[in-house]
């Protein structure tokens, strides 16, 4: 008995002097701490959650972040028994990584401080998935996504529809014109436009070049297999968007706004405001539209707008997102420079945004700017939205010039996972919720 006390008494003495005075001493934990991060794309955050240390002497932990090279202290937390954090602001498709130092020592002696650093966590929001091809001079502008998670493409540079599932392998082609497509480049490149209705109809809208005259405007009824219901001349000069509520159709032309049925049929027409529209859809029954200033003078913009209005008319709004610039060299977050089109996450109220101009997404929550990507991303990754195209010249004649457009399209499917229209890449690429 007298022996195994004495054992006990040196292994007691072992302990303290690891936990001890720590001046001149090694460091008394060299296991690196634990560490989760959560990241939530809904807020653009990072919640980070740590092990405490039992160390004695406890000065700070160091919160540290990486993007693309070394740590960077985002923050310095005071209180041994507070081991969480929440980052704020992250971009979007970037990887990140974190970890956290705890320092202790003696507070009066520099030299005496230790520290122990957690394992790193690396994550992110929206990252990058995959992408895949379409055929050379396809051009995507326009995505839509059906029930069954097939994602559809139409492009400026085809006459075909071009069906993809969420992994990207090709599911088959449905044509909808022989001939070319007839485009115009108003405040971003308008091609042909898709929507599905609630019976899982398909219907596209596009315009084909006529020689010496006006291009003609058509549509296209697809049903839910891609058998070929009909297809119709459409009453207006150049039709460029189309959205559907549920049954209720509405085709945009420069003239006017028609209102049809499924059948085909003319229900109500409207007139068209004095707005250059690049995308048109509906966010909770109600129209939404992307829209480029005509002048300060009548609308009080600098900068285009994505608004949200009451009633079809778009003679009330209901509220508008984004912002006008700080001065002629602002080109920062939640500034929209030719925008092509968007897609809505009706659940968290969040807007995504092809800001085309600045060849980045944007997302709002709430109104209020959140988060981009684009900058960050690996070059292989980057969007090109804009390139060379010939364009209707002169509607009256339909002629046609080459020039430098803007476009890009973006779809979401029940999941949360983004697709982008890499318009001038001939690609699809494929971001995490």
């Amino acid at each position: 008995m007298r022996f195994l006390s004495i054992i006990c008494t040196l292994v007691s003495l072992t302990l303290i002097s690891c936990v001890g005075p720590f001046a001149g001493r090694r460091p008394s934990l060299s296991v690196p701490l634990s560490l989760q991060v959560d990241f939530d794309s809904a807020t653009a955050s990072a919640r980070l959650r740590w092990e405490r240390p039992r160390v004695e002497g406890f000065l700070y932990y160091r919160v540290e972040r990486a993007r693309n090279g070394d740590f960077e202290t985002v923050a310095e937390v005071g209180s041994a028994a507070d081991t969480s954090y929440v980052d704020m602001g992250l971009l979007a498709a970037t990887p990140i990584r974190y970890r956290v130092v705890a320092v202790w020592g003696d507070q009066d002696d520099d030299g005496g401080a230790q520290s122990l650093a957690t394992r790193t966590v690396e994550g992110g929001i929206h990252r990058f998935l995959n992408s895949w091809s379409l055929p050379k001079g396809f051009l995507p502008t326009r995505l839509a996504m059906n029930e069954e998670g097939v994602l559809h493409v139409v492009g400026a540079g085809s006459g075909w529809v071009e069906r993809f599932d969420r992994g990207g392998n090709a599911m088959g082609q449905w044509q909808f014109a022989k001939g070319s497509n007839a485009c115009l480049e108003t405040a971003v490149l308008d091609g042909p436009s898709l929507s599905f209705d609630s019976k899982g109809n398909l219907y596209v809208v596009y315009n084909q070049l006529e020689a010496g005259r006006a291009p003609l405007s058509f549509w296209t009824k697809f049903d839910a297999s891609g058998r070929s219901q009909w297809t119709r001349p459409l009453q207006m000069v150049f039709a460029r968007h189309i959205a559907i509520d549920g049954d209720d159709i509405f085709i945009e032309g420069i003239s006017h706004l028609q209102q049809l049925d499924g059948a085909g049929e003319s229900v109500a027409d409207y007139p068209i405001p004095a707005l250059l529209v690049s995308s048109l859809r509906f966010w909770k029954g109600h129209f939404a539209a992307l829209v480029e200033p005509l002048s300060f003078a009548n609308m009080g913009w600098q900068a285009p707008r994505l608004v949200v209005y009451t009633r079809a008319d778009r003679s009330e709004t209901d509220f508008v997102v984004g912002r006008d610039p700080l001065s002629p060299e602002d080109r920062g977050a939640g500034l929209l420079a030719r925008p092509s089109d968007f897609a809505m996450d009706e659940a968290s109220n969040r807007v995504f945004i092809v800001n085309a101009g600045r060849r980045r997404i944007e997302v709002f929550k709430d109104n209020v700017y959140l988060t981009r990507w684009a900058e960050a991303v690996d070059k292989a990754q980057r969007f090109r939205f804009s390139g060379q195209f010939s364009v209707i010249d002169d509607l009256s004649t339909g002629t046609t010039r080459e020039r430098t457009v803007t476009a890009g399209g973006i779809s979401r499917d029940r999941e949360g996972f983004l697709y982008v229209a890499d318009t001038f890449n001939d690609r699809i690429q494929k971001f995490q919720p």
